[in-house]
């Protein structure tokens, strides 16, 4: 017999970084339990709880005596689902428990609508699978052991019905390589839902004067994802960074962090004490805020105000995770956070324009910003440089105040690259997701930079175009365009691939 596993399964010791989600799996069975059900139950945790990105799974644990449903504890008779009492029990446990995403399982035939009555009332998003068939029952009546190939199109149906959003990700027995495989992208595009829903996003200052292209409706972005902006006047940001005084160790600290970060300097001190204090209190904005991205204005007013350039402290917040968008781009602050869950916080985003085609190889872009890169991006950490955007050669010896002093040069590592684009027009939503490969270049080029190699670049640009996506995309490394496809379908999002 299988033992009849109890939860919750909880991962320890993450990184702060990592971005995880919680699962709640609902086995579900039909008439009896059955020791073949029991082992489906134990595999599929099994399973589950050893998938990248899973904080905890979260499922039925069976009550002591056998027959006990207790909503607090998650306890069912067997350890797992099959009327609706069972299901109003174990609905109220995960929302208790704070469940990211559900699993559905019949473990026999199952039973469809206790299982589409959790999914239907925890409103987060659902994946279905179903086990293969086994050897059939030994005994004069022939019977099957499973049938979940045949209970999982009533539980498809059952879900289908309700207009509730679904993934199907195939049949399998759990300890299958391919059910990993099959699972991954529904984790990360959990991990993008949850990242959306409900997200504070900060804008600092406003945008630059002539740029509309980066003008979003905040009504939209509460009705669609209940997301909340919090503002703070630029004026406000540059004052709390004065506060800090020279001999704060806090500002020693950035200080030498940076000129441990590049190869080649040729900036003053002047900028690297006035950087160090805009981290410190963007920083600060962040942490009080509780913001998952922002976006900030960035030219001209910060140049005046603090005689520096600020695309060194942007790489430098993101990299951190405090995903930093140029230009006051709220919209390109967003496709920074779906970059960076969809990549389980475990690369960085590059906030990019489409900036120019490249002029001997057609199918090549050039995927550029000022120098915003996170230096954990560079392709060779001893070509990195922290220059003056009057000097990307290194050629002139640094003044000691230099308003356009801040920017990273170096290229971005190669390897295959997602970008995206979120977009909104008429409180329709739409996500633009591309792939490419970053090609290693001999050249050297100012700022933060990447010649993308994409398939169609031509049917590419038509569709920026054509569909009014803007100069401003997220690119992060990986190929995740079926995780942003099962998120834009969870979310009521129109994929726009290309």
């Amino acid at each position: 017999m299988y033992e009849n596993v109890s939860g919750p399964i909880i991962k320890k010791g993450l990184h702060p970084m990592t971005v995880a989600v919680r699962i709640g799996f609902v086995p579900s069975y039909r008439f009896q339990w059955t020791d073949w059900t029991a082992r489906m139950r134990a595999d599929s945790l099994a399973a589950l709880s050893a998938l990248k990105g899973v904080e905890a799974v979260l499922f039925p644990t069976p009550s002591a005596n056998g027959a006990t449903l207790d909503a607090e504890k998650g306890w069912t008779p067997h350890g797992a689902v099959h009327d609706l009492d069972e299901a109003e029990v174990i609905a109220a446990y995960f929302r208790q428990q704070r469940v990211d995403g559900l699993v559905l399982c019949p473990l026999d035939f199952g039973d469809e609508r206790s299982a589409a009555k959790i999914a239907e009332q925890l409103g987060v998003p659902v994946l279905l699978y179903a086990t293969r068939e086994p050897a059939g029952l030994p005994g004069p009546a022939l019977g099957r052991q499973s049938d979940s190939y045949c209970g999982n199109l009533s539980m498809a149906s059952a879900l289908y019905r309700r207009k509730i959003p679904f993934h199907f990700a195939g049949i399998f027995f759990p300890d299958e390589p391919g059910f990993a495989a099959a699972l991954d992208p529904f984790i990360r595009a959990v991990a993008v839902v949850k990242g959306l829903r409900g997200a504070r996003l900060g804008q600092v200052g406003v945008r630059p004067a002539t740029f509309e292209t980066v003008g979003y409706d905040e009504h939209a972005l509460a009705l669609k994802f209940g997301q909340n902006m919090i503002y703070a006047n630029l004026d406000d940001i540059v004052d709390l960074a004065r506060r800090y005084p020279d001999d704060d160790p806090q500002i020693g600290r950035v200080m030498a962090e940076v000129r441990g970060e590049f190869a080649q300097i040729t900036v003053g001190d002047h900028y690297l004490r006035n950087a160090a204090r805009l981290e410190l209190a963007l920083t600060e904005f962040w942490r009080r805020s509780k913001l998952s991205a922002m976006a900030v204005q960035c030219w001209p007013a910060i140049q005046r105000m603090m005689n520096i350039s600020v695309c060194n402290v942007y790489s430098r917040l993101t990299d951190r995770g405090l995903l930093t968008a140029c230009e006051a781009d709220v919209l390109g602050a967003l496709a920074m956070l779906i970059s960076h869950r969809v990549a389980l916080g475990e690369t960085a985003p590059h906030f990019v324009d489409w900036t120019i085609q490249h002029r001997e190889n057609p199918d090549w872009l050039l995927a550029w910003h000022c120098g915003n890169a996170p230096v954990s991006l560079a392709a060779d950490r001893s070509q990195t440089a922290l220059r003056s955007r009057k000097d990307m050669a290194g050629a002139l010896p640094a003044p000691a105040v230099d308003p356009q002093a801040g920017l990273n040069q170096f290229q971005v590592r190669p390897g295959a690259v997602t970008l995206c684009r979120l977009a909104e027009y008429d409180n329709q939503w739409k996500l633009l997701i591309t792939t490419g490969e970053i090609i290693p270049s001999d050249e050297t080029l100012a700022g933060a930079w990447s010649w993308v190699a994409v398939k169609d670049h031509a049917r590419l640009y038509r569709t920026l175009v054509e569909e009014g996506f803007i100069h401003h995309a997220s690119m992060v490394h990986g190929d995740w365009t079926a995780a942003l496809l099962q998120a834009c379908r969870f979310l009521d999002i129109r994929p726009v691939v290309v």
